[in-house]
């Protein structure tokens, strides 16, 4: 399940139009920490998650596998 999760929410980073280098820094993360959370070395804490999901305008509930597009 934890990989499905990463695997959604990389899908959705990757359509965004962003690059990683966009993403980390209106996140507030390093572009490396965000190579760990795809790599599965790490996971996001909840409110880095939320932050992800507001920056690349993603549903959370999909991410995690609740709702369907």
């Amino acid at each position: 399940m934890r990989a499905e999760i990463i695997n959604r929410m990389f899908e959705e980073i990757n359509s965004c139009g962003l690059t990683y280098t966009e993403i980390a820094k209106k996140v507030g993360i390093s572009v490396v920490m965000l190579s760990q959370y795809k790599n599965l070395s790490k996971l996001p804490s909840l409110e880095t998650f939320t932050k992800i999901c507001s920056v690349i305008n993603a549903s959370a509930d999909y991410i995690l596998g609740l709702k369907e597009y």
